[in-house]
């Protein structure tokens, strides 16, 4: 397995020198043109359901949506990266979509490897690398060179931007403290451990210890920062291609047969999160629950 396996949330630009990811690998069990009244995604032990106010219709035409036009004319509109600073706001309002989007995608597939993760890894450059590009190069070779080593290497690994301005990377792996093949501690410095490999500046790796919590909260949060017009329209996260994938499936009461699929998935779980909220793209509530298995 090599970096050319590196999926990505966002359509490819052609800008990244890391390859694109999106949930191209989200299973969808659904018939196109069907009637539904509630999604369920399978994400591990975890099922999240949402339940619609009103019946919707999944079809085979995919419609245009007001978002969907302003994408286009931004891609237009973004030949040249300094045209940004021209609408700031449709760039601002895209984005916030973009990181909401990312951030509760990148949930799933973590919450749908769970019991995987061991470390969090932390990746900075001694250079202050601003170039989005020049940095994912740098980190698909960090990649290639921990896959020689450990060849079931799983993560999600997600860029930041420090204060001065360069990227870093933040990682979730199934890397073990203990592996001497990958982690080591400097002689005149054993506070931290560090990972082999990443050649350009400073490393640190901390145990997780199996506080889901915990682990779900470290993907979350570097994606809610200040939004940096740099990661407009690329990839706001990378994972390995053997990990699980989240299952989506469309559900319609109405269907005995898809009455006795939404049960059976329910039936051994307990809920440990509902809410409502009223969907931005008609005004109708819906109905967000999520469960775990016992």
């Amino acid at each position: 397995m090599n970096s050319n396996d590196l999926k990505s949330t966002n359509e490819p630009t052609g800008k990244d020198n890391v390859f694109p990811i999106l949930d191209s690998r989200l299973i969808v069990t659904t018939i196109l043109d069907q009637k539904y009244n509630a999604k369920v995604v399978k994400c591990g032990d975890y099922v999240q359901i949402y339940m619609y106010e009103k019946c919707k219709k999944k079809s085979s035409k995919k419609d245009t949506t007001e978002l969907e036009l302003r994408k286009l004319k931004l891609s237009k509109l973004f030949e040249n990266e300094e045209d940004i600073k021209t609408e700031p706001k449709l760039v601002d309002d895209i984005e916030q979509r973009n990181i909401i989007r990312s951030k509760l995608e990148c949930q799933r597939i973590a919450k749908s490897n769970i019991d995987e993760w061991k470390t969090f890894i932390t990746l900075t450059f001694k250079e202050n690398i601003k170039d989005v590009s020049k940095a994912n190069k740098r980190f698909r070779y960090f990649i290639d060179k921990v896959q020689r080593i450990k060849k079931d290497f799983k993560y999600i690994a997600i860029p930041e931007f420090q204060k001065r301005g360069a990227t870093h990377y933040h990682l979730l792996t199934n890397i073990d403290i203990n592996d001497t093949n990958l982690i080591y501690e400097q002689e005149d410095n054993k506070k931290y451990k560090h990972i082999k490999y990443w050649l350009d500046g400073f490393t640190k790796v901390d145990t997780l210890n199996g506080d889901i919590k915990k682990i779900i909260g470290y993907i979350s949060k570097y994606m809610t920062k200040d939004i940096d017009n740099r990661l407009f329209n690329r990839h706001r996260y990378f994972y390995s291609r053997n990990l699980n994938m989240p299952s989506v499936s469309y559900i319609n009461f109405d269907s005995p047969k898809d009455l006795e699929f939404f049960k059976k998935n329910i039936q051994d779980k307990e809920l440990i999160y509902q809410n409502e909220y009223i969907s931005p793209f008609d005004n109708n509530t819906v109905s967000f629950l999520e469960y775990l298995k016992h």
